[in-house]
């Protein structure tokens, strides 16, 4: 980027340049809107850098949170497996060697329904007391699972906002490199071999 501002300011500030470009439309206007292209496109560059942390956090959070919950999920069936065998009511009745559960909505939807028949289930709940889970840790593991959601839900929304701020950054980067390119284009034709100082100062290398 720190070319482009070199063209744009250069091309506004050096008196010769800015004399001998008028009359191909570049006047105090003229100028003043590419430093303006300039510095939008700028902001933009750090708003979507501002965008992709947010969509970072977010995609953290909703991973660490999802990872903790299917770990301890696993660990409390790995547990009442070691009471009850899959024939058992209890193993029935809480699906217990259900193994088929690895997309996010089939997870989210086992967990919950496991938690909240578990809840119901005291002389169930007294076997986990053993592996150090009671019936409140196992209530905040259900409310791990119904929050899981809500952080999906943000890190989807995180991410529409960075990808939306990243089709706006590039077609302003764009459009500034056309404006750059055009300046560059216009000096190569107005300057000639002996006026190559003009040409660096907007940054253009010169064969000597």
């Amino acid at each position: 980027m720190e070319e482009c501002r070199i063209v744009i300011w250069n091309a506004s500030s050096d008196e010769i340049i800015r004399t001998r470009m008028e009359p191909f439309g570049f006047d105090e206007e003229r100028h003043e809107a590419n430093k303006n292209l300039f510095n939008e496109t700028t902001a933009l560059i750090s708003a979507n850098e501002a965008e992709h942390a947010e969509w970072k956090t977010a995609s953290e959070a909703f991973n660490g949170a999802q990872d903790s919950a299917r770990e301890a999920f696993s660990k409390i069936r790995q547990s009442l497996k070691f009471w009850f065998d899959a024939s058992s009511a209890e193993a029935i009745a809480l699906n217990l060697y259900n193994n088929k559960i690895s997309k996010y909505t089939d997870f989210t939807q086992a967990a919950s329904s496991f938690y909240t028949s578990l809840l119901t289930m005291e002389e169930v709940l007294d076997k986990l007391v053993p592996f150090g889970f009671t019936p409140e840790s196992i209530e905040q593991l259900l409310d791990d699972i119904s929050n899981l959601d809500t952080l999906r839900e943000n890190r989807e929304k995180e991410s529409g906002d960075a990808q939306y701020k990243v089709k706006e950054r590039n077609s302003k980067i764009d459009q500034l490199h056309e404006t750059v390119a055009e300046i560059i284009r216009l000096a190569r034709l107005i300057f000639l071999d002996d006026e190559a100082q003009y040409l660096e100062k907007l940054g253009v290398r010169v064969r000597s």
